[in-house]
């Protein structure tokens, strides 16, 4: 899969990604990163940037650009809605901790989930990056009320199956959230 999707990196086209995993399977963006580990895209909702996605490679079962990406292509060209393919700063897809390290200074509040393949729903993390190990994530999490929870959540990178920063819902989100408790 690593080959064939590299031929779609940085070109400035829309691919559609289908993935094994149930909660979301397909993303629908622009390729911006790609190692044999993890890619990275600017994802979109319909007309709308929804931020940057890192996922794994294994879990892509396929990919397609047709007639409906290359409409899109236009559009949101037209629309001026593609200055998000210059990210300015580089991501580091060795790895997930050596992605969420590289994030972590521009773009601390992320959201992490642990999707599982046989299951509609998994672990959502939406939070704060506080430490970044080569086993474990851990993250101040916010629960759907806007409040940090009392101690940090600990998540192994091994469960990690896709990372989302700079998007609208983690931005607006977090806008409304307590203040961040000192540690």
């Amino acid at each position: 899969m690593y080959a064939s999707l590299m031929e779609h990196l940085g070109t400035g086209r829309m691919i559609r990604l289908e993935r094994e995993l149930q909660n979301e399977p397909s993303l629908h963006g622009y390729l911006i990163g790609l190692s044999p580990e993890l890619g990275l895209m600017l994802c979109f909702d319909d007309f709308e940037p929804d931020g940057y996605t890192i996922f794994r490679v294994e879990d892509v079962l396929s990919h397609q650009r047709g007639a409906h990406e290359e409409h899109w292509d236009r559009m949101l060209a037209g629309e001026g809605l593609l200055d998000g393919l210059r990210l300015p700063f580089e991501v580091d897809l060795a790895s997930y901790p050596a992605a969420l390290r590289s994030i972590a200074p521009r773009h601390a509040n992320v959201i992490i989930e642990c999707e599982d393949q046989h299951e509609d729903d998994g672990d959502f993390y939406l939070g704060r990056l506080l430490e970044v190990g080569e086993e474990v994530v851990i993250l101040h999490y916010v629960d759907a009320l806007g409040r940090w929870e009392e101690s940090p959540s600990r998540i192994s990178v091994d469960a990690i199956t896709k990372v989302q920063f700079d998007t609208p819902y983690l931005r607006r989100f977090m806008r409304y959230t307590d203040p961040f408790p000192a540690h």
